[in-house]
């Protein structure tokens, strides 16, 4: 399935999305250190990016071709809704992780799509950023404790949050240029 969404908004989104969660890590380190030590347990965040990416893919295999499925589509959905259960039922630890890496995924996807209908050398930044989303979900579904253990060391400082945070927030602007003048 192919998603028809121009890369424009698909990019100025992004961009703001970056820089609005960056932000508050340049003004206020010390309480963005606190909050984002808590996100990787966290598990009403998890929750809802587990419900969303439910959603979505509830979504993805209702508008699935029946004939290119190897399974009945009612049996996807139970398959879904099960794993949507078990992963809160069973794997509470670490869920915000795991569900920001599954809703990454669905995103790269989006964005991959989006690009493939520019015709702009630009595009390949939107695609290498899906890709390394990609990577990255799969990496911490895998291994939750890493996306801990990578904010541990991000924040340990206020200089270096504050540098990194600089740096996405830079980022950020990057692509809203790039979708407000390129794509």
């Amino acid at each position: 399935m192919y998603y028809l969404v121009p890369l424009k908004p698909v990019a100025i989104a992004i961009g703001a999305a970056i820089v609005a969660t960056r932000l508050p890590a340049v003004l206020k380190p010390q309480s963005f250190r606190e909050w984002a030590r808590k996100f990787p347990r966290a598990v009403w965040p998890g929750i809802v990016f587990l419900t969303i990416s439910l959603i979505w893919c509830l979504f993805i295999v209702n508008n699935a071709r029946e004939d290119g499925m190897a399974v009945p589509k009612n049996v996807v959905y139970v398959f879904l809704v099960g794993v949507y259960a078990g992963l809160i039922a069973l794997k509470f630890d670490f869920l915000a992780v795991r569900g920001l890496a599954i809703l990454l995924m669905l995103l790269a996807k989006v964005v991959v799509d989006s690009a493939n209908l520019v015709e702009t050398p630009w595009r390949l930044v939107m695609t290498v950023l899906a890709y390394v989303w990609a990577i990255a979900a799969m990496w911490f579904t895998v291994s939750p404790y890493r996306m801990r253990d990578l904010i541990e060391w991000a924040t340990a400082t206020d200089g270096r949050l504050r540098a990194l945070a600089a740096v996405g927030c830079a980022f950020g602007a990057f692509l809203i240029g790039l979708g407000v003048f390129v794509y």
